[in-house]
């Protein structure tokens, strides 16, 4: 059995590389990139029941707050109550 050729392999006919509209093709320029928002929010993984998924989207939907900001006040909240809170440090959407 032979191996199939690789697409690689084959060339564009004449036809498909002239456009029909006598259009010029010109290569795109990459798009700048765009700061990352990671290095400003970075991320934790937080495992929940069904349920309390279910209840923090009904609430998203209720409130039209976003999820990570209820987490992210119940963490600063639950870390201000056992006193790890640092100052200046936990204010975002406060």
């Amino acid at each position: 059995m032979s191996k199939r050729a690789s697409l690689s392999s084959f060339s564009p006919s004449a036809a498909a590389s002239t456009p029909a509209d006598g259009g010029k093709v010109v290569a795109s320029q990459p798009e700048e990139a765009q700061a990352s928002q990671a290095a400003k929010y970075p991320k934790v993984t937080v495992y929940l029941s069904a349920d309390e998924i279910r209840t923090l989207k009904l609430l998203n939907i209720d409130t039209g707050e976003k999820v990570s900001d209820i987490c992210a006040r119940a963490i600063r909240e639950w870390l201000e109550r056992n006193g790890h809170a640092r100052t200046g440090k936990l204010t975002h959407n406060a």
